[in-house]
């Protein structure tokens, strides 16, 4: 999408994520159930945000990891969560659960 596309409402939804998501990235968190930052995460919200989709190397290695998506997916904008980051969360569930 084009930002031209974009409400001003989801341009500033877009922009509380992101400074959160950023003010997160710099906090150690030894509480798996909190962490949605990592690699894979990253990857995730890469491509909502118009980025490539992840590489094979970005899939989650474990159970935590695989949780980091899918709490970051779950913090996306609702206007981020389109077909192909679902997509990307499906492959990330399937790296692990196959």
């Amino acid at each position: 999408m084009n930002l031209d596309e974009f409400t001003i409402a989801q341009l500033a939804e877009d922009v509380r994520f992101l400074a959160e998501r950023a003010d997160g990235a710099n906090k150690c968190s030894f509480m798996d159930y909190e962490r949605d930052t990592g690699v894979s995460s990253n990857a995730i919200v890469r491509l909502a945000y118009g980025g490539e989709p992840p590489h094979k190397h970005e899939l989650p290695s474990d159970k935590q990891d695989l949780m980091a998506c899918q709490r970051a997916f779950n913090k996306l904008p609702e206007h981020r969560k389109t077909v192909e980051v679902r997509a990307a969360l499906d492959r990330a569930w399937n790296a692990i659960t196959k």
